[in-house]
């Protein structure tokens, strides 16, 4: 059975990662879910950006947590390197106006990722109260997740939110906090799940895997025990299967 197809960074295969542009064809195509991952500039303005620097997007390469907002506002996000000049109108998008586009899709839901760099520059608890206070009219829809452990733990604390932890490897040594935290969802890299993996293990959590961009896998890992993949080709593939949540 076809598992349910997350949006990975929107669909980076066709526009550029996290952009507004991005996310919204998605969410027009039917999607009912969709990642995105946010860095918080210095003067604490959530941006949607996987990297910490902005260099890929943007091909300047300034660091996030260290330039003000004012800075990079006005910068093409285009990523130059994959689509030339095709997507200059395109700007870094910040996270208020990806909260005013999922609510315009009320039944559509969001992994939003808290990263690293944001937490070593600003702390955990800044991270959380700006990205809680920024979703606060969009949070039944967003599931927060991460690779950070401590700061899921301080979600789960402030917060009825679903979290989802984004493992840094498999083995004992995430297992057991895997078990311990309890997540909603556990997410992890195909390329860190060893060749002959049997089953994913068993919780109250939803797996999911990525980045898947084809059928087969999608159902390969199906077969092992993943409800979830993300996907840069998500509109292909639902296209391919009838995977439309409309």
């Amino acid at each position: 059975m076809m598992p349910e197809l997350i949006g990975h960074r929107g669909e980076p295969e066709s526009f550029p990662e996290n952009s507004i542009t991005g996310h919204a064809a998605v969410l027009q195509a039917g999607a009912s879910f969709i990642e995105t991952d946010v860095q918080i500039t210095a003067d604490g303005v959530p941006i949607l950006s996987h990297d910490p620097s902005l260099l890929k997007i943007t091909g300047h390469n300034l660091a996030i947590t260290g330039t003000r907002y004012a800075d990079i506002a006005s910068l093409p996000a285009a990523y130059p390197e994959r689509f030339a000049d095709r997507f200059n109108d395109l700007h870094i998008c910040r996270l208020n106006d990806f909260a005013d586009l999922l609510g315009q899709w009320p039944q559509a839901r969001a992994f939003v990722e808290i990263k690293h760099a944001s937490i070593k520059a600003h702390g955990i608890k800044k991270v959380i109260d700006i990205m809680l206070d920024t979703l606060q009219n969009c949070l039944s829809q967003c599931i927060l997740i991460s690779f950070e452990y401590e700061a899921l733990q301080q979600v789960r604390r402030r917060s009825s939110l679903p979290i989802g932890w984004v493992l840094p490897e498999w083995s004992g040594r995430t297992h057991a906090p895997a078990t311990a935290l309890q997540p909603e969802y556990l997410f992890c890299n195909r390329k860190r799940l060893p060749a002959d993996l049997e089953r994913l293990w068993d919780g109250p959590w939803r797996w999911a895997i990525y980045t898947i961009n084809s059928i087969e896998d999608a159902l390969r890992y199906a077969a092992l025990g993943a409800d979830m993949v993300e996907t840069n080709t998500i509109r292909q593939l639902m296209a391919a299967t009838g995977h439309n949540h409309d």
